[in-house]
Order: structure tokens, then sequence, then C-alpha cells
């Protein structure tokens, strides 16, 4: 067993219908390797049975829920790293999209890292999935680096792990909100020097996206005044 913590954060909209299995499946992988271990899920805007189903999970998985009503995965993330505890802290989509087991490779790499992060592609043309999802994985690619001067191959991919240490230098004033958060917190984490490792997983097939196009206007507003912050 590694003898280090892991405060998992789950960000969820209306997810009834697989965050159950979602976090059984979170907790019998990451309970295995790392102690302590906790997951938080944040019910971000649900209007379905999500929360009463993350609840009663509570009782015997070391949950916390928190429910927060303003929609926006930023939202959600911001309120749940306030409430991580351990050594590493991460993020993964509620509808897990990844296999697990790749996720464990993946963190093996905090020897040499400060910041792990999953790409789903090694070259765009190899990356399979709805219209939407692959626009805005590689727009916004594109953009990044165009505002910020960073170069990664997949900027919104939902599984993001970090030290403690590196988040508590970040400073917690976010701008971004929505999808584009991801984008935000590697930008601030790159401004810092940190350690980056880009870690291959593809994506398993799902119909499932909270993803829309008519995100775009306010993700591209957050984003250009992010920039002029700068």
């Amino acid at each position: 067993m590694i003898r280090r913590g892991l405060s998992l954060i789950v960000p969820v909209h209306n997810g009834e219908n697989f965050i159950k299995s979602s976090i059984k499946e979170y907790y019998k992988t990451f309970s295995e390797e790392f102690f302590p271990f906790e997951i938080i899920v944040v019910c971000n805007a649900c209007t379905d049975n999500t929360e009463k189903i993350c609840n009663s999970l509570s009782t015997k998985l070391p949950i916390k829920v928190i429910n927060v009503p303003k929609k926006g995965k930023g939202n959600a993330l911001i309120k749940g790293f306030n409430y991580a505890r351990y050594e590493i802290i991460g993020f993964l989509d509620a509808d897990n999209p990844y296999d697990l087991n790749e996720i464990m490779k993946m963190l093996n790499y905090f020897s040499m890292y400060d910041m792990v992060i999953v790409t789903k592609f090694k070259r765009f043309s190899e990356y399979q999935t709805s219209i939407t999802r692959r626009f805005f994985s590689i727009a916004g690619a594109i953009i990044f680096k165009l505002l910020f001067g960073y170069s990664f191959k997949d900027t919104q991919a939902g599984a993001k792990f970090m030290k403690k240490e590196l988040l508590d230098k970040i400073k917690k004033n976010f701008i971004c909100e929505g999808f584009e958060f991801d984008m935000e917190l590697l930008y601030r984490a790159s401004k810092l020097h940190a350690q980056i490792k880009e870690y291959y997983i593809p994506p398993k097939e799902s119909d499932f996206s909270t993803v829309k196009a008519r995100i775009l206007p306010g993700l591209i507003y957050r984003l250009l005044k992010l920039r002029l912050v700068k």
C-alpha cells in the first residue's frame, strides 16, 4: 500500500444513472493503493436523484457529498478543492470514462512530476468520440497555446491529479467557472513552473456528455478575461 493520502473530487450534473457504479469503482480501485482516501462528490445543479444516491452511499463509504447549485464544472471543482485534505488531490469525470488501471499507472509518475493529467489522444486523428467533444478538445489545446503560450495535447480531459502543495501555491481567485476551468488550472500551474506529465488513456465509449456547443461564447469570454488579467 502506498502510504500517502488521496482526495478524489467527482463533479457530477444529473448523473443518477451511473454515479453509484462509478463511485463504487473509484473506491474499489483507489482505496487499495492509497491511505487515507476520500471521495468528494460535488452535485452540481442536479435536478434528479444524484444527491440522494450519493448520500445513501456515504453511510458505507468515505464520501463527502456537497451541493453546489450554481452550474459549472469550475464552480464544482473549486468548491471540492476547499474540502480536499490529503497529499494528492485529483478529479475524475463522474461517468468513469477511463481505464482505472491506467489511471493508477499514471499516478506512479508523482515521484517525478507535480501534476499528472490524461490526454485522450496521441495524435488528433486518433481521437474517436462525439464531434462536440472532439471539437472542444482540439480547439481547447489550440486556444490555450494561442492565449497563454503553453502546449498540451489535451487540456480538457476530465482526469487531473496534482500534489496538494502545488494546489496550495495556486491563487484561488479563479475566473473560469465552466469547462474552461481545466485550462485555467493548467495555466496557473505552468506559471509556477510545475512539472506536468501528460499520459495517454483513450476514453471508453460513452454517449453521456454535458458539453454543449451553446456554452462556447461564455467559455471564450472567460478565457479572454483570464488573458487580460494575465
